[in-house]
């Protein structure tokens, strides 16, 4: 059976969102790495060194984002139907990597700046660099999380995370430099704790990626909103079951209602589809497939009278 393909799959307000972070990671953090890489040559200091490894590691995964978000909106041919969003966690995935190899770098250099002992050279420039970084860091994550939220995009939501862990480490790494001066570990000891920071968020955005690539259950919320959703519509007495899992960034839910067992072909048929209309409304989920059994049940399981309604899915 052919099925017919949505060319529309992927709304405008989420092309234009995916646009618009990508372009603010790349241009921000292509500014932050090089102002940082220079202060942290200039002053030697471990915190900083860390921090600019960080803000390498952002530059890389913004180059990957743009690749891999320009994928995901490709609009759904024969091969793929329901379109190539599923490509955003892989997108999520590379930014957790990212993230962790920069973690790494960071322990790395604080584990070096204890074991030789040394003391970055400070004036001026490490605190309006980094206090400029931190500035521009918080309004990429205030905007990139508001792109983030209005294309319930797991990608953009995970760049907005990194963004707010890199205003934390920039502010970690001026407090280290600046606290070596009255206790000299006080600089290596910082780099340690940026490290651990990006490697825990590192792991939080890995971790939600790989929920939604292996299909995941969705978050308990959204599954009562269906369910009450569903109950809503007229004619729907109850629901037997109903299981909501991620293919991807949003969700596909399975979805068995009880109708009156003497309503006809026709009215099952009405039902059904506005139960999966009311369903597919809510921005989280991507398709419903909706099952119909009588009520009250019939002895023997399902009942012959039972409906699917499953637009596009084989006889």
């Amino acid at each position: 059976m052919i099925q017919s393909v949505d060319t529309d799959r992927v709304p405008s307000e989420t092309r234009r969102a995916y646009r618009e972070a990508a372009f603010i990671a790349l241009a921000g953090n292509l500014l932050l790495a090089g102002a940082k890489a220079i202060v942290a040559w200039r002053t030697g200091s471990s915190a900083i060194y860390a921090d600019a490894a960080n803000s390498l590691s952002d530059l890389a995964y913004s180059l990957l984002m743009l690749i891999g978000l320009g994928f995901a909106l490709r609009p759904p041919d024969s091969g793929h139907p329901h379109g190539h969003r599923r490509a955003e966690p892989f997108v999520s995935l590379l930014i957790g990597a990212a993230m962790g190899t920069a973690g790494i770098q960071a322990a790395r250099t604080g584990i070096t700046g204890l074991m030789v002992g040394s003391r970055p050279t400070l004036d001026a420039w490490p605190f309006v660099v980094l206090a400029g970084s931190a500035l521009t860091k918080t309004g990429m994550y205030l905007r990139v999380r508001r792109l983030g939220q209005t294309a319930a995009s797991p990608a953009l939501c995970a760049s907005a995370k990194d963004n707010l862990s890199d205003v934390i480490t920039s502010g970690a790494a001026v407090a280290g430099a600046f606290a070596s001066l009255l206790w000299g570990p006080a600089d290596a000891i910082t780099a340690l704790g940026v490290a651990a920071w990006i490697l825990r968020a590192a792991w939080g955005v890995i971790r939600e990626a790989a929920n939604q690539l292996l299909g995941g259950s969705a978050p308990p919320e959204l599954q009562e909103a269906i369910i009450t959703a569903v109950r809503s519509v007229p004619g729907v007495i109850t629901t037997d079951r109903v299981i909501v899992e991620h293919q991807g960034p949003q969700v596909y839910a399975d979805i068995h209602i009880r109708m009156d067992g003497t309503t006809t072909l026709e009215e099952v048929h009405r039902t059904s589809h506005e139960v999966r209309d009311r369903v597919e409304a809510m921005r989280e989920v991507d398709h419903a497939y909706i099952h119909v059994e009588p009520w009250p049940p019939r002895e023997g399981g399902r009942s012959r009278g039972s409906a699917d309604s499953n637009p596009g899915a084989a006889p």
